[in-house]
């Protein structure tokens, strides 16, 4: 029989033999796997890394301590590979305190290389002609025992990272833009969690709410406010409790009685028997909610500003100066300078440059391509 092409790591002592072992290593790829797709309380269920030659699979629901691999992934003698590293490091910092720098984030390396396709599995194949499975991309990573397709799974995403950074890293530096990648790799590696307290404004993002009358979106806030507590209690991803699709049906026909709740998309029988009180008395709170306190769309930030003549100017002339640029460096738009940092821009101005700092997204180098035609542009 032979070997499963990963080890296991579920006690404490095989994690100090792991960390012992990558503590050699001066590049080391990382990936872990969680529950945010099933649960409320996401976590980290899983932690993998390779330096290359062996692949470990960490199983921290079941490990008590990992201080000793804390170190290994926080030493700077070693780079920390990842593909769309943001989500990883802010678990693995959340859960655990791990900090992961100096960090190199594939994804980030191939959009800055103007790739199209910047999935590691796309990469991989156009690289190596490796094909990935992705079948358990999906799966519930807290429970256990995992299966034999989870573990290979898991481990095939580090198995050729190293590799991939060597690639694309030649690529950077041949084409001069590595600066670009390493500071861009830094901010990913500072980011931390940023808890966040449920917000029932944030009904707004969902799909047609700015569409609904103002009675029927203080319907649909009511509705959005109990699915959150609902989710909290059961411990599972709000979406499974009902769908936003069902919650803006629900606050469009504004149901009076339980046979108001056949019938509508998303409300099968089995959640009318579990909520169909509890949307009711939701329906009835958005009915109920006095004219002056009923819920009005916010507005952008900036919004005032933003419809001047001089702002527009700016941000055509900061669009089109983009899209030559973009189209010359063989660069995605969006990346060359998010639409985002374009308004930030045409917002401030001539004094953009004074302090470009406040300016969201204006990295060093996007800042260095800039600055030779900003008179023109933000004037």
């Amino acid at each position: 029989m032979s070997r499963p092409p990963y080890e296991w790591i579920d006690t404490d002592a095989n994690v100090e033999r792991a960390a012992e072992r990558l503590s050699r290593a001066e590049a080391l790829a990382v990936d872990t796997e969680a529950d945010s797709f099933y649960h409320y309380f996401h976590k980290c269920c899983l932690v993998q890394v390779s330096d290359g030659e062996s692949v470990f699979l960490i199983d921290p629901l079941a490990v008590k301590r990992m201080p000793s691999l804390g170190e290994v992934l926080g030493s700077q003698k070693a780079v920390k590979i990842l593909h769309a590293a943001e989500q990883d490091v802010l678990y693995l910092r959340r859960d655990f305190g791990f900090h992961l720098e100096p960090l190199f984030d594939t994804m980030i390396a191939a959009q800055l290389l103007g790739k199209t396709s910047i999935g590691l599995a796309s990469l991989l194949l156009a690289y190596f002609d490796v094909k990935l499975d992705k079948g358990s991309q999906r799966d519930d990573w807290s429970r256990r025992p995992l299966t034999e397709r989870q573990k290979t799974y898991a481990g095939e995403d580090v198995r050729h990272l190293i590799r991939l950074r060597d690639a694309l890293r030649a690529e950077l530096e041949s084409r001069g833009r590595l600066p670009w990648a390493e500071e861009e790799f830094h901010l990913v590696a500072r980011r931390a969690w940023e808890p966040r307290a449920f917000d029932p404004e944030l009904f707004w993002g969902i799909k047609g709410a700015r569409d609904l009358t103002p009675r029927e979106a203080a319907v649909l806030r009511e509705l959005y406010a109990m699915r959150d507590r609902k989710a909290v209690e059961a411990d599972l991803s709000p979406f499974r409790i009902v769908s936003d699709e069902a919650l803006h049906a629900l606050a469009k026909k504004k149901p009076t009685q339980p046979s108001d709740l056949a019938g509508i998309r998303g409300i099968t029988p089995l959640v009318r028997r579990r909520l169909g009180d509890d949307m009711l008395a939701s329906v009835r709170a958005g009915m109920a909610l006095p004219e002056s306190d009923l819920p009005a769309p916010p507005r952008g930030r900036g919004r005032n500003n933003r419809k001047t003549t001089a702002f527009q100017s700016r941000l055509e002339r900061l669009r089109e100066w983009r899209r030559v640029r973009a189209a010359e460096l063989a660069l995605d738009p969006g990346v060359l300078f998010p639409q985002s940092t374009l308004e930030a821009l045409a917002a401030a101005g001539p004094s953009s440059l004074d302090s470009p700092g406040d300016i969201p997204g204006l990295r060093a180098w996007r800042l260095a391509l800039l600055r030779p035609d900003a008179p023109r542009l933000l004037s």
